[in-house]
């Protein structure tokens, strides 16, 4: 191969860079763009999740002191 034939295939290969970065750049954007769409729902979601993991236990808390009344009930009322 001469010198030309190597620059050549430098050159060729730099463009071809260019488009991939060119494509990651507008991917990027995109996925910026979608992120700022998106992001307040997640957010909510994520709230939702972090309440959930109180109300679960106070749920159970409440759920097991019915159980207890109704036991009692069921022992001392007849």
């Amino acid at each position: 191969m001469t010198d030309h034939d190597l620059i050549q295939n430098l050159h060729r290969r730099m463009d071809s860079q260019d488009k991939m970065l060119l494509e990651i750049r507008d991917t990027m954007t995109a996925h910026i763009a979608t992120a700022k769409e998106v992001k307040p729902a997640i957010d909510e979601l994520v709230a939702l999740w972090k309440g959930s993991k109180i109300l679960i236990p106070l749920l159970a808390s409440a759920a097991a002191m019915v159980w207890a009344v109704f036991a009692w009930a069921k022992d001392h009322v007849k």
